[in-house]
């Protein structure tokens, strides 16, 4: 009888130290850290999600870490912001993630490609501030820096310095 009341006592301890000496389903890069990047996998039938990667880490390392087919071809180092996407025949697309998820995370958007409603999501751009800037990207085809989003009304200096957290220009190969 006593030894079936120590062991009702231990199962409190046991179920609240359990927790720690499993492991975890999820896989450590799995949490934001300040200098991890972000990196979304999209695999239709397969792990998807956003993963927190050390810089420098290559697409064929973290498979194996997740535990999922390396892809053929050409091993990539990952980038911050990166879109990873299985295609239906196995093959990888490399493409960069979407501005919502980029903007909730913290991460810039490339001005030159973001929509007039992504624009909007932004703090200090508002309908109006989005459809001028909107149409200062056609009049110009692309902003080669963003110091041209100061040609738009209202856009000076503080404001600007604002938008750097949300907005960049990404360089265009030169061919």
């Amino acid at each position: 009888m006593i030894a079936l009341g120590v062991l009702l006592a231990l199962i409190p301890l046991i179920l609240f130290f359990a927790p720690a000496l499993i492991r975890p389903k999820s896989p450590p890069f799995s949490e934001s850290v300040p200098h991890r990047f972000a990196v979304e996998f999209a695999d239709p039938e397969g792990i998807s999600g956003i993963f927190f990667v050390e810089p420098d880490t290559r697409l064929h390392s973290l498979c194996v870490r997740l535990d999922i087919p390396v892809p053929e071809g050409g091993d990539v180092v990952l980038q911050n912001g990166m879109r990873v996407n299985w295609t239906s025949d196995s093959t990888v697309r490399i493409e960069s993630m979407d501005a919502v998820k980029r903007l909730a995370l913290g991460l810039p958007v490339d001005v030159n490609r973001v929509s007039f409603e992504e624009l909007q999501m932004i703090p200090g751009v508002g309908e109006r501030r989005a459809s001028d800037i909107m149409a200062l990207r056609e009049k110009k085809g692309r902003f080669k820096r963003l110091e041209e989003l100061m040609q738009v009304k209202g856009i000076k200096e503080k404001t600007l310095a604002k938008l750097r957290l949300y907005l960049y220009v990404e360089e265009q190969p030169v061919l």
